[in-house]
């Protein structure tokens, strides 16, 4: 087939098919040594439609090439699978910016900020170097883990779990992050749970209700009334998660953002 007759048969334009060629991935039957020309299989069109059917679907060319070669149909669908995992993950997060993006739009006050001490507290703990982009998961296997601990040692949480996240987290996208949960006393080391001391703290604290990924407006308001203020010291962003729905931070629905702020300039309102 001439390559305008393939391209009607298989919906891929010309330009497309000179491009598969030239990365490998859809090669001609034959080309002609004098014109160039491309010539191509009739066996060669459902290997075309597959192509066809998967770019669309954003699937990257070495990925459809791996779909292609795979050894049998097992192999293929997993290859086909795990990309739709890929593309649903990215839907969920493109769903999530649009609400965020909705609220900014909506302009709606923010909650009021309250200034709070909190005192030394006992807990149990995690603390590892995370990138900001697997927070989410980490957040998850840790306070499994911390629980499951407590769970062996017959130990009831003493308050609502937190988290403590250096200012590298945020500005270097990496940085120290401790999940922990209030004890009532201490406990031996267990894997990567250990008892610490979550510091004592003067705190500016604002409520976010809802998924965390949305909690852009609830930070943005709570830094802005913390610089106005002069109020600013010091110390991890504190989070604590008053109410959990699941196991992960896209299921928090009701979280405590807590600024380190400077005892001196402490001003209750």
């Amino acid at each position: 087939m001439a390559i305008g007759d393939f391209s009607r048969a298989t919906h891929l334009s010309v330009k497309a098919l000179r491009h598969y060629h030239d990365v490998d991935l859809l090669m001609p039957l034959d080309v002609d040594r004098q014109t160039g020309y491309r010539f191509y299989g009739v066996d060669q069109i459902k290997d075309a439609q597959v192509i066809r059917h998967l770019r669309k679907l954003e699937m990257p060319v070495d990925q459809v090439k791996a779909v292609l070669r795979a050894g049998d149909q097992p192999e293929r669908n997993e290859i086909i699978l795990a990309h739709l995992k890929r593309m649903e993950a990215q839907l969920e997060s493109t769903r999530q910016t649009v609400s965020l993006l909705r609220a900014m739009l909506d302009e709606a006050a923010p909650g009021k900020i309250e200034h709070r001490f909190l005192p030394l507290t006992l807990a149990a703990a995690v603390t590892e170097i995370v990138r900001l982009d697997a927070i989410d998961g980490w957040w998850s296997e840790a306070f499994a883990e911390i629980y499951r601990v407590l769970r062996a040692r017959g130990q009831e949480p003493a308050g609502p779990g937190g988290g403590l996240y250096a200012t590298e987290l945020f500005t270097d996208e990496i940085g120290e992050s401790t999940i922990y949960v209030p004890i009532s006393k201490r406990i031996e080391q267990c894997g990567r749970v250990r008892a610490i001391e979550v510091p004592a703290a003067e705190l500016a604290v604002a409520v976010h209700r809802g998924a965390l990924a949305g909690a852009g407006p609830s930070y943005a308001a709570l830094g802005r009334h913390v610089a106005e203020n002069a109020l600013g010291a010091d110390g991890p962003i504190r989070e604590r998660y008053v109410e959990v729905f699941g196991s992960s931070t896209s299921d928090t629905v009701l979280t405590e953002i807590c600024w380190p702020i400077s005892k001196a300039k402490r001003v209750l309102r």
